[in-house]
């Protein structure tokens, strides 16, 4: 798959690799939000990005909608 997401708890390790978007490899586990947010700058596709956090933790979305909250009450991190 060319996007890759292991799941650690509430974070994850990802990489990409082409046709999916520049080859890229987290250096620490990120959220979900991150992940969103890094792979949009890298091009890679929402879906593709979604079903990747899908296959890894199907839980993923209240993990990212817990961040969004708290983000919006103390702003961004």
């Amino acid at each position: 798959m060319p996007i890759k997401v292991t799941c650690y708890g509430d974070r994850y390790n990802v990489s990409v690799s082409p046709p999916e978007g520049t080859e890229w490899r987290s250096s620490e586990a990120m959220t979900a939000t991150a992940i969103l947010e890094k792979l949009s700058a890298l091009g890679c596709h929402s879906t593709d990005v979604t079903d990747a956090l899908y296959a890894a933790d199907p839980g993923w979305t209240a993990k990212h909608d817990e961040e969004v909250r708290r983000r919006r009450k103390i702003g961004p991190v």
